[in-house]
């Protein structure tokens, strides 16, 4: 295997919600010495704080030269999103040797125009690889790859006396096209039902540790991530993880750019918009069988395609390409 005892430093300017992380995670586990470099957290301020650092080197003077020691040795830099000219001149200083990536995790410009800034920094990049679910559209030059989930399958499934349960967690209202998680609809429509009795929703107002996140998601029934986009984000693939039935507005085009990594099979996703969304739940809140079924779906999908060995083959594919 080319990619044993790779070394691979990943490096971002924030934690981008730990996924630079899971794919480090997800390189160890094929053999590859592979870090993830935080280069400031989420501010202390703010709910999103200490919630995804758990397996990355935060930029600190304490950490800085076990950073410089680890970007030295890289036999690959792979940069997430963007970097400040100044860090980008103390990389390269750094290693000009190894063989930098560059990675899009959200358009850094919304609309009306897109401009990518992956020249700004001036390093020299082998390749560039977006985020699969839909950022292709903007950045249709880019190698897709996917978003990992590193944690093991399993949940619970509805038996017949339960309430259907049902988890929201938007982390942000956010405007433009792509970027945006929220629908005021959604939380409208699973208030009525809640309040009529037909589902039990989870809905936590602030930022969750991602594990402590994650454990509330396996004990629902339903993952909905959210219906404004036309795409589907990293809740999804946590709630086919978790054993969910899953639902956002995932249209073909983002489900075929993902199906890439799944041996051309779509993700078993529910489908809805705002006014859809009601009916879809109280059609599956009276259906146990049906949501029992789905449930069974997401599991078998996750466990066949999106273990995190399987996944992170992407990344080494455009590793071994280009070294």
């Amino acid at each position: 295997m080319l990619n044993e005892g790779l070394r691979i430093v990943h490096i971002s300017p924030t934690p981008l919600v730990g996924s630079p992380a899971k794919i480090a995670i997800a390189q160890r586990m094929r053999g590859s010495i592979s870090s993830h470099i935080v280069l400031a957290d989420y501010p202390a301020k703010g709910a999103l704080a200490n919630k995804f650092i758990d397996n990355s080197i935060v930029f600190t003077d304490f950490t800085k030269r076990t950073i410089e020691r680890l970007v030295s040795e890289a036999d690959i830099i792979h940069i997430h999103n963007s970097l400040s000219d100044e860090r980008a001149r103390w990389i390269y200083g750094l290693n000009q040797t190894a063989k930098f990536v560059y990675q899009v995790h959200s358009p850094l410009r919304e609309g009306p125009l897109y401009v990518s800034r992956v020249s700004e920094s001036g390093l020299p990049f082998c390749a560039h690889l977006v985020v699969a679910q839909y950022h292709p559209r903007l950045y249709p030059d880019f190698i897709p790859v996917p978003n990992i989930v590193v944690e093991d399958s399993g949940g619970t499934l509805r038996s017949g006396l339960e309430k259907l349960r049902v988890l929201y967690s938007p982390t942000h209202t956010r405007g433009g096209r792509w970027n945006n998680k929220y629908s005021q609809g959604l939380e409208d429509a699973c208030r009525s039902l809640e309040k009529v009795g037909k589902i039990e929703l989870v809905f936590p107002r602030e930022a969750v540790h991602p594990r402590a996140l994650l454990e509330v998601r396996r004990s629902c029934h339903v993952s909905i991530d959210e219906i404004s986009t036309g795409a589907f984000h990293q809740v999804s693939l946590e709630g086919l993880c978790a054993g969910n039935v899953v639902i956002n507005r995932a249209d073909f085009f983002s489900k075929k750019i993902f199906s890439k990594f799944s041996q051309n099979e779509m993700p078993p996703f529910l489908y809805a918009d705002d006014a859809t969304i009601g009916d879809l739940l109280l059609r599956m809140a009276e259906d146990t069988d049906e949501t029992v079924r789905l449930q069974k779906a997401s599991l078998d999908y996750f466990k066949r395609y999106l273990s995190p060995e399987l996944q992170v083959r992407a990344y080494e594919d455009v590793y071994e390409s280009i070294l």
